[in-house]
């Protein structure tokens, strides 16, 4: 059961689904691209001075394989708010119209309280250095040799993020730079407030 909480009215009980559609013309990394660029936008519309946003997004297929060093976005994604009004001032129709025929939208519908088994956060994941670049700093930090460095780090079990990511262009610097999105599954909702891509490491989505 969803519990209540003093947070503004903010309880995630409503939700509409997007689920991309198979084609021809772009591959999932590029129709996710363009569809989350567009997500974006629609959210920074909404967000408050602090560029925060009450709406939070879940991806119902995420998946990290381990043994594989891989992550899956799946083809789905959901956008949270506590209410249908909320979800309709987005305006996804408008924002996401030259995606019409890439994109399956679900009008906004309650959330199944019945059906929920949990709750996550999906967080945007800081990139790390990958194992050349950590040499090279350590080496410069320390004012030893790359040589050196590389012994350094030959007793270390160093993993590569492989969290799944989706590739975006900065609106302020037109930089392109990945989003990568991690996932933690918790015990209890906390209510509050996500980043303008509706990511938050504290605030939580229901999981069903």
């Amino acid at each position: 059961m969803l519990k209540t909480y003093d947070f503004k009215g903010m309880i995630m009980t409503y939700y509409i689904e997007l689920t991309l559609i198979d084609n021809p013309d772009f591959s999932s990394f590029e129709l996710w691209s363009k569809v989350y660029t567009q997500l974006h936008i629609a959210f920074a519309e909404q967000a408050d001075e602090q560029g925060k946003i009450a709406y939070g997004v879940s991806f119902p297929k995420y998946r990290l394989i381990q043994q594989k060093k891989l992550g899956y976005l799946g083809d789905k994604i959901r956008i949270f708010a506590d209410s249908v009004e909320a979800l309709e001032q987005l305006n996804l129709t408008h924002w996401l119209a030259r995606l019409q025929d890439y994109v399956h939208i679900l009008s906004a519908r309650k959330v199944p309280e019945d059906k929920i088994n949990g709750y996550a956060t999906y967080f945007k994941v800081n990139p790390k250095l990958t194992v050349e670049q950590r040499v090279v700093h350590q080496a410069e930090r320390r004012g030893i040799s790359i040589e050196e460095a590389q012994e350094h780090f030959k007793a270390l079990d160093l993993m590569e993020t492989f969290e799944p990511y989706i590739n975006m262009k900065s609106q302020t610097n037109d930089m392109n730079f990945r989003l990568i999105i991690g996932k933690k599954r918790v015990d209890e909702a906390n209510i509050g407030k996500f980043g303008s891509y509706g990511l938050s490491r504290t605030s939580t989505v229901p999981e069903f």
